[in-house]
This record gives structure tokens, sequence and C-alpha cells, in this order.
């Protein structure tokens, strides 16, 4: 193996979490609500059903092949040219995908905080202490992640001072469009829990490898529940208007006001983005550098962190021309492309190995 750190099931878990909603907490509720409007509240439920096949996949294919993560099993289960392509295709889809959140971060911080910073800049000091993470290690990214994933959560629980505010009659009447919109608003959460997959890279390296399957799972419940936490906020405070919102999530904040002393609370969601993305950017960087190494057989990852860190920044400047380019990937492909890399290939990649086993 070319990890030799060790890592707890507690730590998988709470790397997992931001993986998935770093980003998420700031769009989910506009690209929902575009398609299943009062009923947005729904997506994150029906979306746990793409996040336990992912889980189970993910972990039966661990069980199958211990120590070894897709990259290395590929190569065992459909030969040696067809796991190269699979490989291939997670290395290509994690570095562009890596691009593609650190883009988004950027576009968030400079087109609401810093506003005269260089977006290049903003996207460079992120890259760069993604590269010392994953450079030091899977057990410092995982004691990273115990530190700044409270530090992620705690804003959440900022939004209850919203409670005399919020009107409970906005989500009425329901399903009155039917299903079919609601199915159309799962498409993109259900895309993003796919990324538990990213386990796979953490699983052969647990303390307790019983116990992925466990953590894993109660990951999923804590999104799934966050999801719909966040959904309901938003509804129940801006009402229809929801989806016309860039960052429903911002503007719940600026509304936050407690005898006009509390108030002006967008620095927490400010540090809340910025501890969470450099969790998610660490956990996407990390297995694009890992998927290279185990692609090429080299002996050791860390000599090539760095230079696929200067590829992560230009796909983030050169695969996303301009904001709208950006909101067009998050709603037309990624609800596709991220569940057929990250939960119909290693399904398929399921399946063979156990009609192989018949």
């Amino acid at each position: 193996m070319l990890e030799k750190g060790k890592i707890s099931g507690v730590q998988m878990a709470l790397m997992l979490y931001p993986t998935v909603l770093a980003t998420g907490f700031i769009s989910l509720p506009t690209i929902t609500a575009q398609y299943a409007r009062n009923d947005l509240w729904m997506t994150g439920i029906l979306s746990s059903f793409m996040g336990l096949v992912t889980v189970y996949v993910a972990v039966r294919l661990h069980e199958l092949y211990p120590n070894e993560t897709v990259i290395q099993h590929s190569e065992r289960i459909v030969g040696k040219i067809p796991g190269k392509m699979i490989a291939v295709i997670f290395f290509l889809f994690s570095l562009q995908a890596a691009g593609n959140v650190i883009r988004q971060y950027a576009e968030f911080v400079t087109g609401n905080f810093l506003f005269k910073t260089p977006i290049l800049l903003i996207i460079s000091t992120m890259v760069l202490l993604a590269c010392f993470a994953v450079r030091a290690g899977l057990e410092i990214m995982a004691r990273c992640a115990v530190i700044f994933t409270p530090i992620f959560i705690l804003p959440l629980f900022i939004l209850l001072l919203l409670f005399p505010d919020l009107e409970v009659r906005n989500i009425f009447p329901i399903l009155s469009r039917g299903f079919i919109p609601v199915l159309q608003g799962t498409a993109t959460p259900q895309a993003w829990i796919s990324e538990l997959f990213f386990m796979t890279f953490f699983l052969p390296c647990l303390a307790n490898p019983e116990k992925g399957k466990k953590w894993g799972m109660i990951s999923l419940c804590a999104i799934v529940l966050s999801m719909t936490y966040v959904n309901l906020i938003t509804l129940f405070l801006l009402g229809p208007d929801t989806g016309n919102k860039n960052y429903p999530i911002l503007i719940a904040f600026r509304y936050i006001s407690v005898a006009n002393f509390f108030e002006n609370l967008e620095s927490l969601l400010l540090a809340m983005w910025v501890v969470g993305n450099f969790i998610k950017i660490s956990v996407f960087f990390y297995a694009a550098v890992l998927s290279f190494a185990q692609t090429l057989r080299l002996s050791d990852y860390r000599p090539v962190v760095f230079p696929l860190g200067i590829f992560v920044i230009i796909f983030s400047l050169w695969d996303l021309s301009n904001f709208s380019a950006l909101g067009s990937l998050l709603t037309f492909m990624l609800p596709f492309e991220i569940p057929v890399v990250l939960t119909l290939i290693p399904l398929l990649l399921l399946v063979i190995d156990r009609l192989r086993r018949t």
C-alpha cells in the first residue's frame, strides 16, 4: 500500500460529511427549488437511496478485496487494459472535480466577500493548502477533519435563531405539481451523495475495517438530515422565491438579528465555507493523487502532489470560463457524470466480480 497511515471510522465519517456537503449547502436549495419548488425538502430524503447503493458497493468491494482501492482491484476484476482505463477515468474525474469544487469555492468568496481579490489568488492558496495536507498523508487529513468539521457544522445551528421569521405554511401545498418535479430536483443531491464512494480510498487504511460500513451509513444519515434541514429552513424563510436566489443560505444568515446585537453573521458562513471546502478539496485531490500513483504503480505518491496541484488550478480556470458555465455544469452535467463514475462503474465491477465467482 502507498498509504501507510491508519485512521478510525469516526475520522473517515468526519471527512466524508464535508466532502458531500461543503459546496452543497450553498447551492442546494436553489438547484432543487428550481424543479421541486416547495417540495424541495423531499429531495434529500429521496437521494438517500443512491447513498445506500454507493456505500454498499464501496464496502462490498472492500470486503472482497481488502487492502486495495478501486484502482487496484478493477484490474483484477475486468483485466489489465480495461482496469487501467477505469483507473484513468477515476484519476481524470477526481482531478477535474477538484478543479470544479475549488472554482465554485472561489466564485463564492470573490463574489460575496473579497470583491477585489484576484480569483487566481484565492484558488492558488487553497490548492497550496490542499497540497500540503495531501502530501502530509491521510492521518494528517483525518486530524484536520476532526478539528474543522465541527466548525463546518456549527453555523447550521445558528440558523435556528431565524425561528421567529420562519413561515411553516410555505411547505403547502405538498406535491401540487406531482412527483416528477421532485424527482428532477433530486438529480443533483443524489449525485453529490454518490461522492461517498471516495470512502474506497479510506477503507484500506481503517484501524478497524469492520466498522467501515457502520460509519459510512452514519455519514449518509447525517448528510440526508442536513440536506433536509437546510432545505426546510430556506423554504420556511424565503418561500416560493428560493429557486430565484443564487445563495439562499447567505441570505438566511443576513436575516439573523437578535436584539440588534447578534447580527451580520456572514463571517460565520465564510468560515464554514473555507474549512468545509478545504476538507472536500483535500479529499478529491487525495483521490486523484492516489489514483495516479496506483495506476502507474509508483512507490510513493508524494513527489507528484505539487505537479498535480498545478493541473487542478488549470482545470479550475480553463474548464469553466465564467459563473454561468459553472451554474450550467452544476445543474445539467454533474447530475449525470458523478453517479456514472462513482456509483454505476463500481456497481458494474461488483456485478462482474460476482458473475465470475459463480
